[in-house]
């Protein structure tokens, strides 16, 4: 994450003002992204709510279309959606959170080292509520605030990435590989499997999880999100016997109940690569390939 240079309240209006002169009408994606960072900014100095500055902010965010503004990350997606219903208190303690570890804070204070005194980037916490998913920032289900949970509902971003690692061909074949879903803390309790699908007609392998340290990220955002993201699956291609054609394969992960799917083979590892288009498994005789949209089994 860059790093922000703390703004006065004078020259935040000025950043603003800026973006109000802008040609872009309605403002896009990149202006509300850059109004975010001037309001994260902005907290590295201000210690009390800058009600002037967030209803300027308000009016911007008001000129905008939905759609723009449901297309941002998770955390400046809640900021913003707080300040265009006029829930400014809550939206300043978001934008707070959101600029931790991005703005350099002045402290009154020394650490017993004598070294700074410094921040670390908040992890996103998630309230899993299928079929709802809300982040849990400040103001989420606080009486103090009045807001709904609808403002901190981000299940439109939360989207499965995987990732094939192996494929073992044979009478059983296995199929390995990593698959997380955004903004999610993994889980080994989390359930896997595959999916091959025809014309209406599905087929469910279940797999189960894999600890997957090569995953573990480098901060306290990431530093056990993809923990559990490894995934392995033995295929039954007799299963597929007495339909000829072609399988389209996906993996679904589960969590908490919460379901989401998305086709693989369209990030493959060189193992992976290897076998495509040769034989899968070979009673039934069934061969992997790559179609449009990720891999298919072929049959027949």
């Amino acid at each position: 994450m860059a790093e922000l240079t703390p703004l006065s309240l004078e020259a935040a209006r000025a950043e603003l003002d800026a973006l109000v002169a802008s040609p872009q009408s309605p403002p896009d994606k990149s202006t509300l992204l850059t109004l975010h960072d001037v309001l994260r900014a902005a907290s590295g100095t201000v210690d009390v709510t800058p009600r002037e500055l967030l209803g300027q902010a308000a009016n911007i965010v008001g000129r905008a279309d939905s759609e723009t503004v449901e297309s941002l990350a998770p955390r400046p997606r809640v900021a913003l959606r707080l300040l265009r219903e006029g829930a400014h208190d809550a939206a300043w303690l978001v934008v707070i959170d959101n600029a931790t570890g991005a703005v350099r804070r002045d402290f009154r204070a020394a650490t017993s080292s004598g070294a700074d005194r410094t921040e670390w980037p908040l992890p996103l916490l998630t309230a899993v509520e299928p079929p709802s998913i809300y982040a849990e920032l400040p103001g989420f289900r606080d009486p103090r605030y009045g807001v709904t949970d609808e403002h901190f509902e981000i299940g439109s971003a939360v989207r499965l990435r995987c990732h094939v690692d192996e494929v073992a061909s044979g009478r059983h074949p296995t199929i390995s590989g990593w698959a997380a879903l955004d903004h999610v803390m993994t889980d080994s309790d989390e359930l896997v499997a595959l999916v091959a699908a025809q014309d209406g007609r599905e087929v469910r392998w279940p797999g189960v999880r894999v600890r997957r340290a090569d995953l573990v990220g480098g901060n306290r955002e990431t530093i056990r999100r993809r923990a559990w993201a490894g995934w392995s699956v033995e295929c039954l291609p007799e299963e597929l016997a007495g339909a000829t054609g072609r399988w389209s394969l996906s993996v679904e992960v589960t969590h908490q109940g919460l379901v989401r799917r998305t086709r693989i083979g369209k990030s493959v590892g060189e193992l992976a690569v290897s076998v495509v288009g040769r034989r899968f498994s070979e009673r039934p005789a069934s061969r992997l390939l790559s179609g449009p949209g990720g891999w298919v089994i072929a049959t027949g």
